[in-house]
């Protein structure tokens, strides 16, 4: 019992490992699209100690109690980070298209924020014994990748990574099925809880707008790791903005409170006006930070006619004038950059 106070405060911490596991994730691209055969194993190296951890952790939280519900919100997260990222370097490589991981980072993304918006009002959700299973393809996955990766960078290997390389995408494909299955299986088990007030206000405000400063500055942002996330194909971003927008639509049908006819926290706007500032606008780092300051400058000032778009009733009031500082924005963006 003694040893308990300490585990808290050390790497032993079950939710200390799980951000570590998520920083390793974050630096696997990096290595794995760095030249070196060296570099290559020791990200292969890091990606089985960030593995191991997933373990580590959650023996450590049930032998000590240190269970939480920021833990159970941020091992299922760092799980993500670590398998997606490299996967992501891989497709980059050529070792499979990226349309393969459309459907699982879609898939990810969606259950993440629904999990987190309902941890955030109080409900408890364990792990299903499809979403383990899927977690376990993933691994194996980025797993086969990572041999076949690695196998390749030496002569007396590279037989067996050509041996191996006909395997990956049948693995792949198993491993897609199986998330989309579990994700599908994961909402319709908690369908009831869609309905849920404190849901719809998370929806609307796009996970950030109930923060309480600069909830527009921050709804941009998402917006733009949207655009991030998309602008490499023309209707995978149509597509998702216009998922935005009709979520954003069907959160606000449901919500019971509408006298304020634009609430502050509702900024799923804002991350559909800054979609349409960078629709076919190349991504680079002058545009990203001038297309942002813009549709803000836009967005607040709201010259003729935006200001007058907030007079639609409803829903697509609020979204209309976001939409016009968007195109504002756009079309300088357009004139320059396009």
């Amino acid at each position: 019992m003694t040893l308990l106070p300490k585990l808290r405060f050390t790497i032993l911490d079950p939710n200390h490992l799980s951000v570590l596991r998520g920083i390793i994730g974050a630096c696997l691209p990096f290595l794995i699209l760095s030249p070196g055969p060296a570099i290559h194993l020791a990200a292969f190296v890091l990606f089985v100690i960030g593995a191991v951890t997933d373990y580590w952790d959650g023996w450590i939280a049930r032998q000590y109690k240190l269970e939480s519900a920021f833990g159970k919100w941020v091992d299922p997260f760092m799980d993500k980070i670590l398998i997606l990222a490299p996967l992501a370097a891989f497709a980059n490589l050529g070792f499979f298209s990226l349309w393969w991981l459309v459907p699982i980072f879609a898939r990810e993304i969606v259950v993440t924020f629904c999990r987190t918006a309902w941890l955030l009002e109080g409900k408890s959700f364990g792990a299903e014994k499809l979403g383990k299973l899927k977690f376990v393809f993933q691994t194996g996955s980025a797993c086969l990748a990572f041999a076949i990766f690695v196998l390749w960078d030496y002569a007396s290997t590279a037989s067996l990574s050509r041996w191996l390389a006909p395997a990956l995408k049948p693995v792949l494909a198993i491993t897609l099925v199986l998330t989309l299955f579990s994700g599908f299986s994961f909402l319709w088990n908690q369908r009831e809880h869609f309905s849920s007030q404190h849901f719809c206000k998370v929806v609307l405000a796009a996970g950030v707008g109930l923060l309480p400063k600069a909830p527009g500055t921050w709804g941009s942002l998402v917006g733009v790791l949207f655009v991030l996330l998309t602008a490499w194909n023309t209707w995978l971003y149509l597509g998702v903005l216009g998922f935005v927008a009709v979520a954003g639509e069907l959160a606000f049908r449901r919500l019971e409170d509408k006298t304020d006819p634009d609430p502050q926290f509702v900024v799923v706007d804002e991350a559909a006006g800054i979609m349409v500032t960078f629709a076919l606008i190349p991504v680079t780092w002058i545009t990203i930070p001038l297309g942002f300051l813009l549709f803000r400058l836009f967005d607040v000032k709201k010259p003729f006619p935006i200001k007058s778009l907030e007079r639609i009733p409803g829903y697509w009031g609020i979204m209309a004038d976001d939409i016009g500082a968007g195109f504002y924005a756009w079309i300088i963006l357009f004139l320059f950059f396009a």
